[in-house]
């Protein structure tokens, strides 16, 4: 069987393929009879001399090619006619895949072809002295008669991400509260593998009884962005007292004080370009955090808070804490310099 895996998630192509590896049967024979190729250093022919092996005391062999089809794609953009090498191998491949004999699983990991392109649309090779002009089907087409299986792996979309946790917990026997979901949700954002990583954790963490919201704030790495936030918000409101809670809770958490003040800084970053972009015109936070390549939860967090401050405010703050990464640096005692930059921005 022929699959694409085409701009799949990282996290979950090697899900697909690790199940692909465990259904040839017994793990000493998987080496055996799994090949993995680097389309930019193999041709169409020894991916399909390969795919056409018998496997080795199994029903099935596995063949994982990625890359094949941009270099396939580059190349054929590249030509000046449909009589090119790169347009023949195309053909060559094209004509291969539904041909793939079915003991053998043929992987192809790629981004999306230009659905423009010949290699997506399918093309007619030219006549010559030994045949006639041959009409050659695209991708789209093997795929819509089934001659070819394209796999939809694409990464959640932020607001599904709670309903993917949850699934991944009950398929692993793991009880999380749902304010825990959410948070873990917020805190570590689309990245599946992280995300399964921290499940992991947690579970471990929490033994028999179900993950809290607790749980989260204590053991997940990205929980440490919420207490930022904290400090950030009792700055906009300037509350002293909350923002010095905020800062010793940071404190707390063994934040270096560079480190803090980088995230400090990265947080009034966010939340200029969420004052930008609520400029130009409104939108949630899925939306503004797609606009400048952000997580929801601090576009979120920074939709709040952006409103109490004015530009001006906000590049003031970058400057002073610029002054700030410099007395550092240049032996200003740690603790008595921030504790004067939160005091100071609690006034302003």
């Amino acid at each position: 069987m022929v699959y694409l895996l085409l701009n799949c998630d990282e996290y979950l192509a090697a899900q697909r393929i690790a199940a692909l590896k465990q259904a040839l049967g017994d793990a000493e024979l998987t080496g055996l009879n799994s090949t993995e190729l680097a389309g930019e250093r193999t041709g169409v022919a020894a991916v399909l001399g390969q795919a056409s092996l018998m496997p080795f005391l199994t029903e099935r062999r596995l063949v994982l090619v990625s890359g094949l089809l941009s270099q396939l794609e580059s190349r054929m953009a590249q030509s000046k006619s449909t009589d090119s090498a790169a347009y023949q191998d195309a053909a060559r491949l094209l004509e291969g895949l539904p041909k793939a004999p079915a003991t053998c699983d043929l992987v192809l990991v790629d981004d999306t072809p230009d659905k423009r392109r010949a290699l997506w649309r399918g093309f007619s090779l030219p006549a010559t002295e030994n045949q006639p002009e041959r009409k050659i089907t695209g991708l789209e087409g093997l795929i819509k008669s089934n001659q070819v299986t394209r796999e939809e792996l694409a990464t959640p979309e932020p607001k599904a991400l709670p309903g993917w946790i949850q699934q991944q917990a009950k398929a692993r026997q793991i009880a999380i509260e749902g304010r825990a979901v959410q948070l873990l949700a917020d805190f570590v954002g689309s990245n599946l593998r992280q995300l399964n990583n921290e499940l992991e954790k947690l579970s471990l963490y929490a033994g028999p009884r179900a993950i809290t919201a607790a749980d989260v704030r204590l053991l997940v790495s990205d929980a440490a962005e919420a207490l930022i936030w904290d400090l950030t918000d009792a700055l906009s409101v300037r509350n002293g007292r909350e923002a010095m809670t905020a800062l010793y809770d940071l404190r707390r958490s063994d934040a270096n004080p560079f480190q803090l003040l980088g995230m400090v800084a990265r947080q009034v970053r966010i939340l200029i370009k969420v004052k930008e972009a609520l400029g130009r015109g409104p939108g949630d936070e899925f939306a503004i955090a797609q606009q400048i390549g952000e997580k929801p939860y601090p576009v979120k967090k920074a939709m709040s808070q952006s409103a109490r401050y004015s530009s001006t405010e906000l590049d003031d703050m970058l400057d002073r804490l610029l002054a700030t990464d410099y007395a550092l640096k240049t032996g200003a005692d740690v603790d008595t310099e921030i504790d004067l930059l939160v005091a100071e921005l609690t006034l302003k």
